[in-house]
């Protein structure tokens, strides 16, 4: 390009080409958002200001990220960033990229902590810690452990405490599932978890941004998709306190076979709760010790 083209409007134009060629729907948003995140300026100013000048620099940045983006790298790990329960959460390569649907599994963990009162929390396989970071942020009272067996999600969640300044209230544990807090006799009121689900046959059939890209670890659930339900069960029977609660997210099609696991592991009010588009996506059950 010459360097009277450096505007917004060139930009774009070449941008919209380029992801439009590989078939990438969303191309017209993702440019105007790796532009924006270049310029540090959000998607109004661009779209109101197409003639705005944009240096050499710029230019060669927004330039790299489009050919990351033509690669099918997902927009949410070239930005760094994903809003979830509407908070801007730091992610990158290495943690799986926070879901709206898992949002309904905060919101039944939140009320459930509201209603029963809850004090301790677990939130197991936290990737990015959106999970619970969100529900130490709506909840005045209580205390989170996040765990992840994974580095990059260690870093990722610590990142992310420190960026809503909830040091205070959260804290992430390198652990694999929840042996940590079994080896240091740890109690917990309500243990939550978005654990790999997807059946290990199913993986290559995915989209080639989450199977290319996200985490192996953070999706594939075993031959069955259930290896981390039955972990994670079996396990938060050593730490759940009377009266605690296990939530799982789970896959569209995992209702009977999660809710088996839990009841065959003594849970009782197995319940599941349906997503925006009316598929089952999370399973509750309580803990009561006799």
């Amino acid at each position: 390009m010459e360097k009277e083209q450096f505007n917004i409007g060139k930009l774009l134009k070449f941008g919209y080409e380029a992801l439009r060629s590989v078939g990438i729907d969303s191309y017209q948003i993702d440019c105007e958002l790796l532009l924006g995140k270049v310029i540090k300026k959000d998607r109004l100013f661009i779209l109101l200001n197409r003639d705005y000048k944009v240096t050499v620099n710029e230019e060669q940045e927004y330039c790299n990220f489009i050919n990351l983006r033509k690669q099918k790298m997902p927009i949410k790990y070239i930005l760094g960033e994903c809003e979830f329960m509407g908070l801007d959460f730091y992610i990158k390569e290495g943690v799986l990229i926070p879901r709206p649907d898992t949002e309904v599994l905060v919101e039944l963990a939140i009320k459930c902590i509201k209603e029963q009162k809850l004090k301790n929390a677990c939130d197991v396989c936290c990737g990015s810690g959106a999970i619970g970071i969100s529900i130490a942020k709506f909840v005045e009272d209580i205390k989170v452990k996040c765990s992840d067996i994974s580095n990059i999600a260690y870093e990722v969640t610590l990142e992310n405490i420190k960026r809503f300044e909830l040091e205070h209230k959260v804290e992430v544990i390198k652990s694999d599932l929840l042996n940590y807090f079994i080896n240091n006799k740890e109690k917990f009121d309500i243990i939550i978890s978005n654990p790999p689900y997807i059946r290990e046959d199913v993986i290559p059939t995915l989209m080639e941004d989450v199977k290319n890209y996200e985490p192996y670890e953070a999706l594939s659930g075993g031959q069955d998709g259930l290896d981390f339900y039955r972990k994670i069960t079996l396990q938060s029977l050593k730490l759940l306190n009377n009266n605690g609660f296990l939530l799982f997210e789970i896959g569209y099609d995992q209702k009977d076979s999660v809710s088996s696991i839990l009841e065959q592991n003594g849970f009782t009010d197995i319940s599941c709760i349906k997503d925006l588009a009316g598929k089952d996506r999370v399973i509750k059950g309580k803990r009561e010790i006799s």
